[in-house]
């Protein structure tokens, strides 16, 4: 059965290959960084998945040639050094523009047949004017590509809220579809310090980790219900001021100012909060991060 590997490319992108058979599989493991055959020439990449051909599938096109080698490195370092001349030069000719652009990303193919570049704008602006003069300059086919501001936040680096690498700059090849919605739902007050992520549009998290905060807090009394529960033989009541679903608890504010915090099988719900009427409704994300309404 042939195998198919999954090679991860520089600009985040995840394409199919072939993997080679007889002497050129040999040394090839996951994590191993490899020359492949594209569309576009021959072309670095790293190995983050192999699995066996499917009978029903397609073969991809393209091909897994070798693993990388000490000349490949030292090709792929003299072309970052010219992608970079080529990222200067798109610029400067960029200088006019009345919209600022900003270039984030510059990389030239092992064979040097095309030219990737990245670029963010605040609004969409069209540059496919200025690359002819590359092309002429540095004889290869240019890739250009405006990006979001979540691809731009992948593109850079950055780190969550939760001190490891950001999702889209570790593993995350595509933006979950996200709604206000999902953050409601795991309590997460709706604002920007909380709720958005380092690119400023609402976390990933919420995707990942909404079926399991939704379960969790089914049998939950919600924000702002009033419970009845016993303390030191009294039945007191309070109002539920957050929950941490996790575990089951519940934090109620009694009328006399008391905080208490109790798990869900020790209250008996008295009235229900009214849901919020805002949150009837979702805001959605498109796939460059931006506000639309359903």
């Amino acid at each position: 059965m042939p195998l198919i590997a999954h090679i991860r490319m520089p600009e985040g992108g995840v394409l199919r290959c072939r993997m080679p058979e007889g002497k050129g599989a040999e040394g090839l493991a996951l994590g191993d960084f490899c020359l492949c055959e594209l569309d576009c020439g021959q072309d670095i990449g790293r190995i983050v998945k192999v699995e066996e051909l499917s009978p029903d599938a397609a073969e991809p096109a393209f091909i897994v040639l070798r693993k990388r080698t000490a000349e490949d490195e030292e090709k792929a370092r003299a072309n970052a050094d010219l992608a970079l001349k080529a990222q200067q030069s798109f610029q400067l000719s960029l200088r006019y523009e009345k919209t600022p652009v900003k270039v984030l990303h510059s990389r030239f193919s092992l064979d040097r047949a095309r030219l990737f570049l990245r670029y963010s704008a605040a609004v969409a602006v069209d540059l496919r004017r200025f690359i002819s003069q590359i092309q002429r300059d540095y004889k290869t086919q240019v890739d250009l590509w405006q990006v979001g501001v979540r691809d731009e936040a992948a593109l850079a680096g950055c780190t969550g809220i939760c001190g490891r690498v950001a999702c889209c700059c570790a593993w995350q090849r595509q933006c979950p579809n996200l709604n206000t919605r999902m953050a409601r739902e795991q309590d997460v007050t709706l604002n920007p310090i909380t709720a958005n992520g380092r690119c400023g549009r609402l976390k990933c998290c919420f995707a990942f980790e909404h079926e399991q905060y939704r379960e969790a807090g089914q049998n939950l009394p919600g924000v702002g219900s009033i419970v009845r529960c016993t303390q030191e033989q009294k039945d007191v009541s309070g109002t539920v001021v957050a929950r941490d679903m996790m575990r089951g608890r519940l934090i109620v504010r009694t009328r006399e100012g008391q905080m208490l915090k109790l798990l869900k099988d020790k209250v008996t719900l008295v009235h229900a909060a009214r849901p919020d009427d805002h949150a009837k409704g979702e805001s959605h994300e498109d796939s460059v991060g931006e506000w639309a309404e359903p």
